[in-house]
């Protein structure tokens, strides 16, 4: 985890054709970024309702959240 607390995690799901990129903040899942559309249209998702609350942000500041996409934007593409 980095010291802003933000951790991109790369992953290969088999409900994606192509790799996702999940966004943590201090551990707890925020949003997922996809390229199935290919990686000049990324598609971000929000964590699904009946996931343990334990393990998700549902609100948080909009510049972590930014922080975040940028971050896993560049990872995503390389």
């Amino acid at each position: 985890m980095s010291d802003s607390g933000i951790e991109i995690l790369l992953s290969s799901d088999s409900d994606y054709e192509e790799l996702t990129a999940e966004i943590f903040y201090n551990g707890k899942f925020i949003a997922l970024l996809n390229q199935d559309d290919g990686v000049e249209n990324l598609k971000i998702e929000f964590p699904a309702v009946g996931l343990d609350e334990n393990m998700v942000l549902r609100k948080i500041d909009l510049t972590i959240l930014e922080q975040g996409l940028e971050l896993a934007k560049r990872k995503i593409r390389g």
